[in-house]
């Protein structure tokens, strides 16, 4: 048996565990080894902070758009299938929707309308039908994507997420506000708003699932996406 080495004095204890650190940094691997302790280390004392979505943004979040039978039956169709919309001066397609995402100017085919406060309930629909489409697939890939991403990576990505959709919340209660004399993009600007109250809503229930762990963050997250399907 070898004998254990004996030192004489604390400096030498010092100088040995130094040497033997600076032996062990030089190993293979032992720089990334490092890297992935340090990460988990910081993972565990990271704060996760959820946000307070304020009254505005609950109210919002939780408004129905319609209630009228053909309106839920649109939003369905939609939400599950791409297709066109007939109206009975123009058709629009996927590509309208999604250039309706977003803020103002919107396509003049649709806000020039001469039917438009008429055909808005069917409009309206189709387009959150189309947001949910749209939402549930990015979701689903991000997920997927995710899935192999530590507790602190994914509470970064999801607190930037939150922030940058704060801002878009509030730009588009500035757009409601400066287009108030032309209804149609009033209407328009009013529900993308109201989708991205929704989606601040789900982001801090995101983020409080976080605290408890990541597998409860993919369960809620998978739960959320089969409720739309």
């Amino acid at each position: 048996m070898s004998r254990k080495t004996k030192y004489y004095t604390q400096e030498q204890r010092k100088a040995a565990r130094r040497k033997q650190r600076t032996q062990r940094s030089l190993e293979p691997g032992a720089k990334e080894a490092r890297r992935k302790e340090n990460r988990k280390v910081y993972a565990k004392r990271k704060v996760i902070v959820i946000p307070k979505p304020s009254e505005v943004v609950r109210a919002l979040s939780s408004m129905e758009i319609s209630e009228d039978s053909l309106y839920e039956h649109l939003y369905v169709h939609h939400s599950i299938t791409p297709g066109p919309l007939k109206l009975s001066g123009t058709t629009l397609t996927d590509a309208d929707f999604q250039n309706m995402m977003g803020h103002p100017p919107y396509p003049s085919h649709i806000t020039g309308l001469s039917s438009f406060e008429k055909d808005w309930p069917k409009i309206s629909a189709a387009f959150h039908g189309y947001a949910t489409r749209s939402f549930v697939s990015e979701q689903a890939q991000w997920i997927d994507e995710a899935v192999a991403r530590d507790r602190a990576a994914l509470s970064s990505e999801l607190t930037k997420s939150c922030r940058n959709l704060v801002e878009e919340w509030e730009q588009f209660g500035v757009d409601v506000q400066e287009h108030a004399d032309h209804l149609p993009t009033e209407f328009i600007a009013f529900q993308n708003r109201l989708w991205t109250s929704r989606r601040l809503m789900w982001l801090a229930e995101d983020l409080r699932c976080l605290v408890e762990g990541t597998e409860a963050l993919f369960v809620a997250l998978r739960a959320r996406l089969s409720h739309f399907k």
